[in-house]
Formats: structure tokens, C-alpha cells, sequence
């Protein structure tokens, strides 16, 4: 194989650029010299990526609405990767979620000629059905993170495979709950609630005054609690700073042993995404909360159709822990729920064994190194490039999960 046989790969979302930096790793680590180019964000930059662009941080979006105003810039990144892949041709183009852009620009790779691997699949499950015959015309193999993906995928003609969860490869736990609470000046006869208001400046602005305001009043019902934000990266230390001027509690914000610390927690209050996985994965009650735009919210109400919004109730196939949506997305309800759970130790090991069994499903670490072999394996021309791979076993999905015979 030559030095020289290129992957483009493109992540548009922190959780992308995190999972991204792994598989990439990954890929030195098996082939040192292999040439990897793409868009990104800072982790993939960091993981030896040549960046062409950072969509992570430029153009990271939520909602319809933040699609409109930055389209300008969509389309002329667009243009330029395009252009780019029809004078380099790299070997593999590799696509992580981002589905907007990403099966437009799968599209355009298969018209070159180049392999398409998509990591990280759209959640056609869930809405904008149609995408399935765009993955299956496009996609050469479709390797999905979530259990019940690969039947519904395979079931509408998608070569896909069932790899595991990368969020396994991530989560490496360090310390203990008392080394945390040791290192970070918590209280250890106090509860610990954390606060993960999202990924993006935007919901985060939207979100984190609410979350602050049922903090507020969680801790007039029970004093002994404290709060702790663990702040996404690619929001900035100054915006929530800010926010946090407006709070009458003491909140500390943390910018290390994120998983760690999300690991000591009693319990979240969590943006959805796939942070309520991760929370989920690591054990941690939780509230999942959801604001956009008025605009956006009837879009997105009109479009998608499954019971669940938050990741981990979705794989569990049940409401493990509450989701308080739009309208429902207010501090009372947010503190009545936390409350709800602080209040009551039977209730905390309930949601604990719930959530232990949904982690069980995810077919344990290794999905980086499984991904990355099968990658070389398309470089190298072969017919079933998963084939030689050990794959974990597909777990049928519960009677309430997305399966293949639901409706659009």
C-alpha cells in the first residue's frame, strides 16, 4: 500500500471531532505513514489531520433555523471539498454523523469513483426517512454505533455493520469518586449535580439560564448540594462566565477529567446529544433537557417520529430517565425531576441498574481499532472489508425501540 493512498475524512460536531481523533490515532498507530486529510475540529487537528477547514468550531449548528443563516458559508466549503476531492481523489472518504453535508458530499465521491465509509450514520430512524436510499446508493459500508442500527439500515439495502461505541474508547476512568471530590475541592457530605447545557454557544445561551434557575431552586429544597459544569470545549470559558453572573448559587466550571468528574456526579441536568449517552454510559441519573427556536421546534416536531429524544432512552428502548422538551424545558419542572431522584436512594439505584443494562448493549470497547482495520481493509480492495473483523453481536431491539417497521 502506498504512503500515499489518502483518507479525507469529515466531522462537523464536537462528539465527530472527538470520535474522529480516535479512529485516526488509531490509524497511525496501525499504518504510520498513511496521508489523512479533511475537515474537522481541534482533536482531529491534534490527532495529525491535515485541516482544510474547522467546521467544528465555524459552522457546528442546531435547529433549521442556524442552517439558513450560515448556508453561504455551508455551500462555499461545500464547493471547496468538492473541488478538492476531484483533483486529489483520495482512496476513502470517511463521514462522521453531520448527515446534512455529509451524504451531499458521499454523493459526490461515489460520482468520482472514491469509497465512501460512513462512521456514525444518520439517524434515518428517527426522521428525514428518505436518506436511507441516499446511504444504499452512496455508501459503500455504513458502520453504525448503536445496537439496533445495523438491522433497520441492512433491512433498506445499507451495507452496514454494528461496530460498538467509541464512547467506550473515550470514557478512561482515572480517579475515584473521592479523588475527584479530593482534587476539585468538593464537598464530600454534599450531593453533586452536574450541569452539561450543551455543546454549542447557541444552546448553551438558550439553556444554561434555565438550568442555573432550577439549580437555584434545588438547592433551596436540599442545601446540601452542589453544582459543577464540565465545559465542552468549543464553548468558549467566557460565555459561561457570563452566564454564570446571573446565578445565585456557586457553580464550579472544570476544564479537565471531564469523564472523570461526569463519573462522580449523583446526578446530571443534560442537554440532548450525545452527552446523555456518555452520562448514561457512565452511570449517572439524569434530566435530559431540549429548547431551539419556535421555528425549529415545529419543523423538527412536524418531521421526526419516535417516541424518545434523548440517545440513552432511545437505545434502552424505554423512558430510563425524563426528557423535558420546548415548552416543558422550564426551571420548576427541571428541579422537580432532579429532586424527584435526589430525594429518593431506591429510585437513584433503579435509574443506576437501567442504565448499566443499556451499557451492556453497546458492545464494549474496541470500536476505534475495529473501525481503523476495516478502513485499511478498503484501502487494501477487499470485497467484505469487515468481514475478517471480530464484530460484536447485534442486540434485537427491545419492544418499544426503533425497529425497521416504523412508520416514516
Amino acid at each position: 500500500m502506498s504512503p500515499q493512498a489518502e483518507i479525507f475524512i469529515v466531522a462537523g460536531e464536537l462528539s465527530g471531532d472527538l470520535i474522529a481523533s480516535l479512529l485516526v490515532k488509531r490509524l497511525r498507530t496501525l499504518q504510520p505513514d498513511i496521508k489523512i486529510t479533511g475537515l474537522g475540529g481541534e482533536r482531529m487537528l491534534e490527532a495529525g489531520v491535515d485541516l482544510r477547514f474547522n467546521l467544528v468550531r465555524d459552522l457546528a449548528i442546531i435547529g433549521f433555523a442556524e442552517v439558513v443563516s450560515k448556508f453561504p458559508q455551508i455551500r462555499r466549503v461545500f464547493k471547496e471539498t468538492v473541488a478538492y476531492l476531484e483533483r486529489e481523489r483520495p482512496r476513502v472518504l470517511i463521514l462522521i454523523d453531520y448527515p446534512g453535508f455529509n451524504i451531499r458530499l458521499a454523493e459526490q465521491a461515489h460520482r468520482l469513483g472514491i469509497q465512501v465509509l460512513y462512521y456514525v450514520c444518520p439517524q434515518v430512524w428517527a426522521w428525514h426517512r428518505s436518506r436511507i436510499h441516499k446511504l444504499r446508493k452512496y455508501v459503500d459500508q455504513a458502520l453504525v454505533i448503536l445496537p439496533f442500527e445495523e438491522n433497520f439500515l441492512s433491512q433498506g439495502g445499507v451495507n452496514a455493520r454494528f461496530v460498538g461505541t467509541p464512547w467506550l474508547d473515550m470514557m478512561k476512568l482515572t480517579m475515584t469518586r473521592e479523588e475527584v471530590f479530593a482534587h476539585f475541592g468538593f464537598a464530600p457530605e454534599k450531593k453533586l449535580v452536574g450541569l452539561l447545557p450543551g455543546s454549542r454557544a447557541g444552546e448553551v445561551e438558550r439553556l444554561l439560564p434555565i438550568i442555573l434557575e432550577a439549580a437555584e431552586k434545588i438547592v433551596a429544597e436540599r442545601p446540601d448540594t452542589q453544582f459543577v459544569i464540565p465545559r465542552a470545549t468549543t464553548v468558549k470559558r467566557e460565555l459561561i462566565d457570563h452566564l454564570l453572573t446571573m446565578a445565585r448559587v456557586p457553580v464550579k466550571v472544570i476544564d479537565a477529567y471531564r469523564y472523570n468528574v461526569r463519573s462522580a456526579m449523583d446526578m446530571a441536568i443534560v442537554a440532548s446529544g450525545t452527552a446523555t449517552l456518555e452520562t448514561g454510559l457512565l452511570g449517572c441519573p439524569m434530566v435530559i433537557v431540549y429548547k431551539v427556536s419556535y421555528l425549529s421546534w415545529l419543523i423538527g416536531k412536524s418531521l421526526v417520529n419516535i417516541p424518545y429524544i434523548g440517545l440513552i432512552n432511545i437505545v434502552a428502548g424505554d423512558m430510563v430517565v425524563p426528557e423535558l422538551l420546548q415548552d416543558q424545558c422550564t426551571p420548576q419542572n427541571i428541579a422537580e425531576q432532579c429532586l424527584k431522584v435526589l430525594g429518593d436512594p431506591k429510585e437513584i439505584e433503579k435509574v443506576k441498574y437501567q442504565l448499566a443494562r443499556v451499557k451492556e448493549k453497546m458492545g464494549g470497547p474496541g470500536a476505534s481499532d475495529r473501525v481503523a482495520r476495516i478502513v485499511l481493509a478498503m484501502l487494501r480492495g477487499e470485497d467484505d472489508p469487515a468481514a475478517a473483523i471480530a464484530l460484536p453481536a447485534v442486540h434485537p431491539p427491545e419492544p418499544d425501540a426503533p425497529d425497521a417497521t416504523a412508520e416514516s
